[in-house]
């Protein structure tokens, strides 16, 4: 084993020992053992705290976010800056993460509406220029053969 195997396997061990405790303290197997066993929540400097202080961590944490007074602390008011915040910055988002907006579709949309309805003419037309430009391109090759035979 080298030094990392070592130091994740100590890491394991007191990763399952502290799920270990938490789970003897929430358990009826906990309340058991801590009832013969002194618990360390107890100790203080002088000595064992003997008061009954059976209230679990989860509940004094309740208590004291419940008791915590957050008059100004509301969702709504949090979205309304949001709101106003991206309402104000959106042309700025839009051109640096370079996002499509619904007019910039629609005018794909139209576009492509456009192209889709008239792919028969756009057919047409290449083909034309396509004749046309094999005719142009025959007739510079015989050009071409011409002066080659004349040299």
């Amino acid at each position: 084993m080298n030094v990392l195997d070592v130091i994740a396997l100590l890491i394991l061990i007191i990763a399952i020992g502290i799920l270990f405790y938490y789970y003897l303290n929430d358990t009826k197997i906990g309340s058991k053992l801590s009832s013969s066993v002194p618990n360390l929540r107890n100790f203080s400097a002088g000595g064992w705290n003997t008061s009954d202080d059976n209230i679990s961590v989860s509940e004094k944490l309740k208590t004291k976010i419940k008791d915590i007074d957050m008059p100004n602390i509301n969702t709504d008011a949090f979205s309304n800056r949001l709101d106003a915040f991206l309402n104000e910055k959106s042309e700025e988002l839009i051109k640096d993460w370079e996002l499509a907006t619904k007019e910039d579709i629609s005018v794909i949309e139209k576009k492509f509406d456009v192209i889709n309805n008239n792919i028969d003419d756009v057919n047409k037309r290449f083909k034309e220029y396509k004749d046309f430009t094999n005719e142009k391109l025959d007739d510079v090759d015989e050009r071409l053969k011409k002066l080659e035979e004349d040299n």
